[in-house]
């Protein structure tokens, strides 16, 4: 890290050389390093206690290439908790894109197309940049930011003035900001701010190819799946050896793998009594079983996001029997007073109220079964998909639907959906619906779509079972468009760097399973404008440990069947938008 004089001296420094000293003159001030490209930057001093929010996982930043243009215009999706981190690091990113010999120049920036930094942060921030001098490959900039605007923000919050001043370093060998440093002055969330700030550029992956994108993907799974063998009391419990054994499955390990082997004997009594933890293991059961049979052409068809054609499950009778249990468990788990709703299940869940989490590890398991032609208890599909409502938003805002890119860029559906997120507990527990998070609304989407799956896939005598001829279109229609609001939600709240309103990292990782599970039964590459498996494998890339594991086994797990692309596709025709 540069940042290792005083800050007058810095400042004295530069002054009594400002010219550039090293990089070619016609060099550009601009981002030009490929747009398969992650940066993470990470804050080194302490963050003060009595700031609110915050970047998360240490207090880092991450960064892709694909939301930063040429000249450094960056579009920051997501929730980020910190306003002053977010403007500084928009501010610090706006290089001129000119030669370096250009030191001067202005710019504007506008947050009123970021609904959550306008509750805090004044519309418009000026900015003026000064080029100090260039050391090595690193240009020195200076820069002071303004901006004021007093209209109040909602209850017990107003926006007031903001001044930034900070010193930034910009690597013009590479095209990537490559640190800032600074003093943020200001409101956030209705409260007065004054906080030091400096952030390093700590991790990078760059790739000037998708092969070679690919094969870094398939580095990390490896990897990962190794630190899953040499942790095996992590999965000692029956329900994580059940994560454990589908997670290793669905990233190509075979059965007879030893470690595989191991994780499916403490999943399950081989006599057929086994006793379920909670109706996540039960749950983990059928998703690990159904594994076993998912081919090969299957799984790399999956892996570029194209659906499989016929879907066959040749299961042996010992697991036909064990998936059969476990789903006897599931079917006779529902809640009381909320038919098709979950809990946790055994002696776990007595007297809690279902919960969305638990409820769509459930829509999991009945799809599975579904695929692998067990027969499903009459009405549960149904019942399920009229109570999944009650975790679900009643408004949001418009959000238009992307179609595709055409030659003038992207096009939108014509009429708009409303953004209606999900939480994790809603029947008799209207206020915490109030509030959405992106990995509730994935696992409500998720469980949406597997329900039109399952149903539409099912021959038509099955159909006039679950559901009254006369009341199936309007059920199937009310389902797809409780699906496309959640999508719009996801849209509307885009993020790969944290799970959007859910205080960043908790149960990000799960968020991201979640993602892909949206992806893979909407079917899309798309979320808004993004092309969420890229972006969120680049930030999956960044996050890897040394060692190769995302943190506890659960986080590793859910990390990998993301990068895997774990989720079987739908099966039916698409019907909705």
């Amino acid at each position: 890290m540069r940042f290792c004089l005083p800050l007058c001296a810095v400042v004295l420094l530069l002054a009594a050389n400002p010219a550039p000293t090293s990089a070619d003159a016609n060099a550009v001030l601009a981002w030009r390093c490929p747009e398969l490209t992650g940066l993470r930057y990470v804050r080194t001093n302490e963050m003060p206690r009595a700031y609110i929010g915050g970047p998360r996982f240490g207090d880092d930043l991450v960064v892709l290439r694909a939301n930063v243009s040429s000249t450094g215009a960056v579009t920051l999706p997501g929730n980020w908790g910190a306003p002053g981190a977010e403007i500084a690091f928009r501010i610090a990113a706006a290089v001129s894109g000119k030669p370096v010999k250009t030191t001067r120049w202005s710019a504007k920036f506008d947050h009123t197309s970021h609904p959550r930094a306008l509750a805090v942060l004044p519309d418009v921030v000026s900015a003026e940049y000064t080029l100090k001098g260039i050391e090595g490959d690193i240009a020195q900039i200076s820069v002071k930011a303004t901006g004021e605007d007093t209209e109040a923000a909602g209850a017990n919050q107003k926006k007031g003035p903001v001044s930034i001043q900070m010193d930034v370093q910009f690597d013009l060998a590479n095209g990537w900001l490559h640190a800032f440093k600074g003093t943020y002055t200001g409101t956030e969330y209705g409260r007065e701010a004054k906080h030091e700030f400096v952030y390093e550029l700590r991790g990078q992956v760059s790739f000037d190819s998708r092969p070679a994108f690919d094969a870094a993907v398939a580095r990390a799974i490896q990897k990962g799946c190794k630190v899953m063998d040499d942790m095996p009391e992590s999965w000692r419990r029956a329900d994580y050896a059940a994560l454990a054994a589908y997670t290793y499955l669905q990233c190509s390990r075979g059965v007879s793998d030893q470690h595989v082997q191991q994780a499916l004997r403490r999943m399950i009594k081989e006599d057929g009594s086994t006793r379920y933890i909670q109706l996540y293991h039960a749950a983990a059961v059928v998703l690990a079983i159904e594994a076993k049979y998912i081919t090969d052409d299957e799984r790399r068809l999956v892996a570029k996001g194209q659906r499989p054609g016929a879907i066959k499950r040749a299961l042996t009778d010992a697991d036909k029997s064990a998936m059969k249990h476990a789903i006897d468990y599931i079917a006779g788990g529902q809640a009381d007073n909320a038919p098709g709703l979950y809990s946790y299940g055994s002696d776990i869940g007595k007297g809690q109220p279902p919960d969305l989490s638990n409820t769509q590890f459930a829509a999991l398991a009945l799809a599975a079964a579904a695929r692998c032609e067990i027969e499903l208890p009459v009405g549960l599909v149904r019942d399920m998909g009229e109570n999944l409502a009650g975790f679900q938003q009643a408004d949001g805002p418009d959000v238009y639907r992307i179609k595709g890119k055409g030659k003038r860029g992207w096009e939108y559906e014509r009429y708009p959906d409303k953004a209606r997120g999900f939480a994790y507990k809603g029947p008799g527990m209207p206020v915490s619906v109030a509030a959405g998070n992106g990995s509730m609304t994935g696992a409500g989407v998720c469980s949406l779509l597997l329900l039109l799956d399952t149903y539409e896939t099912w021959p038509a005598e099955r159909q006039k079972k679950e559901i009254e001829p006369s009341k199936a279109k309007a059920w199937m229609n009310a389902v797809q468009k409780n699906a496309d609001c959640g999508i719009a939600w996801l849209t509307h709240n885009y993020s790969v760097s944290e799970n959007p309103m859910a205080g960043g990292n908790d149960y990000y990782y799960y968020y991201l399973y979640a993602l892909e599970r949206v992806g893979a039964f909407a079917p899309t590459e798309y979320i808004g404008e993004h092309e969420w498996y890229l972006e969120g494998a680049l930030t999956l890339l960044l996050r890897q440990s040394e060692a190769g594991a995302w943190g506890k086994i659960e986080d590793t797990c859910f990390a990998l069947l993301f990068l895997g692309r774990a989720t079987t596709p739908a099966r039916r025709p698409i019907t909705g938008k």
